[in-house]
């Protein structure tokens, strides 16, 4: 583990933010799920879906009217089902490090953590759309789609407040905090789906004021 987050660094996965001894990890990352790539002349961080869950990223403590924006981009490939299984997730809650900072790999999020993916879709038409959360389900807006779109470096950007009321209406944001962003994976059995194992190019998460 501690191998991989040092060949992964800070600066491909995150823009402008050194993660230091901040990394948040569910699960056991590998060569084979998570590694340095090159693409387009650029670093990018290569994360590939496996039969296990795994979220990547950097514990935060800031208060979500004071970064409302997220900026980042991927790139995707073909994959089976409706969502692409390499998302990005932002947590919530509405306590100061929720987190306990000792504890850099977590078997499961804690309660009181809201989540939120943000999804790639096979229907480009999906575009914009938002799944309400429902039990462990975390909420999920759609950000892009469409198999035109695929294999194409795309850069995004949402505003988190107003998906935050989308998702979650009637809880103000007065009191919450981003505690972590990361990427992650849904695990899944891709062995038989007549395709190759779904990656995806990541790089340049950055929380935006």
């Amino acid at each position: 583990m501690q191998s991989v987050m040092a060949t992964l660094g800070p600066s491909s996965l995150f823009a402008g933010v050194d993660p230091g001894d901040r990394w948040l990890i569910v699960g056991t990352p590998s060569g084979d799920t998570a590694r340095m790539a090159t693409d387009e002349g650029l670093p990018v961080v290569l994360i590939t879906a496996g039969s296990d869950e795994l979220i990547l990223g950097r514990r935060i403590d800031q208060h979500l009217l004071a970064a409302p924006y997220l900026t980042w981009s991927w790139k995707m490939s073909p994959h089976p089902g409706a969502y692409h299984p390499v998302r990005i997730a932002v947590g919530f809650a509405d306590t100061s490090r929720p987190l306990d900072p000792k504890d850099v790999t977590l078997r499961d999020l804690p309660d009181g953590v809201r989540v939120l993916e943000l999804v790639w879709n096979q229907r480009a038409l999906r575009r914009g759309s938002l799944d309400m959360p429902n039990g462990d389900r975390p909420a999920r807006y759609t950000v892009r789609g469409g198999a035109e779109s695929l294999g194409k470096r795309w850069q995004e950007g949402v505003d988190l407040i107003s998906l935050h009321d989308r998702a979650w209406p009637g809880l103000s944001t007065s009191h919450t905090r981003i505690v972590f962003v990361a990427a992650r994976t849904v695990p899944g059995d891709w062995r038989n789906t007549g395709m190759s194992v779904p990656a995806a190019l990541v790089s340049d998460l950055r929380l935006m004021r």
